[in-house]
């Protein structure tokens, strides 16, 4: 998506700058002129390539947390999750003295976590991808506010077990928030898949 931003900044670049009597060859001129602003010749190393680089980086980051405030408000309005939620927690709040059944979803809910982010590493190669890389770090938020609730209480008052109502409270208000994280992260990530088989084309 970097490259992909960089061909519309050069494009826009040469738009501002061309005019119609110019010829094929000027036209030539100054693409390769606003390829070489970027830091071409040296490989793109210097030039304005770290600040369109950086500049791109703001933007996606910006963007991103406007749409997944949006998902969040979306979600939160919506009847039927809101049921979903209703029974998660009518689940839990079933089991929460019952020692099996707590370390059971607990377990199942690190294991989905943690196939679902290789899934999503290898499909999508998140690394790549800087649109990606800005999902990510907002839709993971929960995981690291998950192992805070859950950890948190061991080491400030120096329990030797976790308390199995900490753990169900700390499940219901957190799965929710994994839900709609990794929803985003994959709806995202096709959005700009199409995006990139448009452009390939």
């Amino acid at each position: 998506d970097i490259r992909i931003e960089l061909l519309d900044h050069v494009v826009s670049d040469v738009e501002q700058k061309l005019k119609p009597e110019n010829s094929e060859y000027e036209f030539k001129e100054l693409v390769q002129e606003s390829f070489e602003s970027l830091g071409w010749k040296e490989n793109f190393n210097g030039g304005a390539f770290e600040k369109v680089f950086l500049k791109r980086n703001v933007l996606y980051v910006k963007k991103v947390r406007k749409k997944y405030g949006q998902e969040i408000k979306s979600k939160f309005t919506n009847i039927f999750f809101l049921l979903e939620v209703f029974f998660l927690w009518a689940f839990l709040f079933l089991i929460h003295k019952n020692s099996f059944f707590i370390k059971l979803t607990f377990t199942l809910e690190i294991i989905a976590v943690v196939l679902f982010l290789i899934f999503f590493v290898v499909k999508y190669q998140l690394f790549k991808s800087s649109q990606l890389n800005a999902v990510f770090s907002f839709a993971v938020i929960p995981v690291s506010v998950h192992n805070l609730l859950i950890f948190a209480p061991q080491i400030l008052f120096d329990y030797e077990k976790m308390n199995l109502t900490h753990v169900a409270v700390t499940l219901a208000l957190i799965i929710p928030f994994l839900y709609i994280g990794f929803n985003f992260m994959l709806k995202e990530a096709k959005s700009l898949q199409k995006i990139y088989n448009k452009l390939m084309e």
